[in-house]
């Protein structure tokens, strides 16, 4: 009897602390925060290849002229070849596609430091040979301006849907944490979870295509963390996709920086000066999900 009791008030405990956690009526949702300048399309920041910093090796051309900025610029030669390439450093390995038609972005995700790129073309199968390889040394001037640019993992530019959908819905907005609710609650509200897509994925990789997740208003975890980081980016709001493992399978969330202090609802706590994680896909999914995450790779 007393053992059914003391579980009984351990449960009722758990659930008052849970329920003021994720829905404290003395909180606001969202809180205003500090007003911000309202940030306008003109802002946003591109990628370009001005060509002062250039490795050029057997058709392959690495630019990293904004090294500074925390991205490299990467283009193969035309042929019809399969071809990658590779930014190494700190014991991690990033692989990219690498195309013929248009540089690749890439993020240097170490922020200031040495890097080793290199690009490889496909001979057979599985198997790659290194075509070009070379050192970069970057003095990255801020780390946040690695995650407000666009780079192949969270591809966009001035004619992207979503780019002018994030102006559209937060023009009344006052602050970045508002800007943040709205478009966390516009994502999770658009989008449903894709499962045949989910279940292909486990064979094929598939880049996120921002356009084709907004009109088709799904996606897996990967397309609703691309979309709300892209969002995100180009209202000048720092904010990097994490791809890693959960309890419950391989998983894609977003982590934002924001100075304020602040609620954004109850699913989601700003501190001051730090990274937070958001993950849009188990929110729409799950409601709450207090497992653990484990971070394999940033972009």
């Amino acid at each position: 009897m007393w053992i059914q009791i003391t579980i009984g008030v351990t449960v009722i405990v758990i659930a008052v602390a849970v329920t003021l956690r994720f829905a404290n009526p003395l909180r606001s949702y969202p809180s205003k925060g500090k007003p911000s300048p309202k940030p306008t399309i003109q802002d946003v920041r591109l990628p370009s290849q001005p060509g002062t910093r250039v490795y050029e090796k057997s058709g392959y051309t690495i630019d990293y002229s904004h090294a500074d900025q925390g991205y490299i610029s990467v283009i193969g030669p035309q042929d019809d070849k399969i071809k990658k390439v590779q930014v190494l450093f700190d014991g991690f390995t990033y692989t990219y596609d690498l195309g013929s038609d248009r540089y690749t972005i890439l993020p240097l995700q170490k922020g200031t430091g040495e890097y080793t790129v290199r690009t490889m073309r496909n001979t057979s199968g599985n198997a790659y040979t290194v075509t070009a390889s070379t050192v970069i040394n970057a003095t990255v001037a801020d780390d946040l301006t690695i995650y407000l640019y666009p780079n192949q993992i969270v591809d966009y530019d001035l004619q992207t849907l979503a780019v002018n959908k994030s102006f559209e819905i937060t023009q009344k907005d006052e602050s970045d944490i508002q800007r943040v609710h709205t478009i966390y609650r516009y994502v999770i509200d658009l989008l449903s979870y894709d499962q045949a897509k989910a279940d292909r994925a486990k064979d094929i990789f598939m880049l996120p295509d921002l356009d084709q997740t907004l009109t088709s208003k799904k996606g897996i975890c990967f397309d609703y963390a691309a979309l709300m980081t892209a969002m995100l980016r180009v209202q000048g709001i720092p904010t990097r996709l994490i791809t890693g493992y959960t309890d419950i399978a391989y998983h894609a969330w977003v982590e934002i920086y924001l100075v304020d202090v602040g609620w954004i609802n109850p699913k989601i706590y700003f501190e001051s000066k730090i990274w937070k994680r958001v993950d849009p896909t188990f929110d729409d999914s799950f409601g709450i999900y207090f497992g653990d995450y484990q971070t394999k790779y940033t972009y």
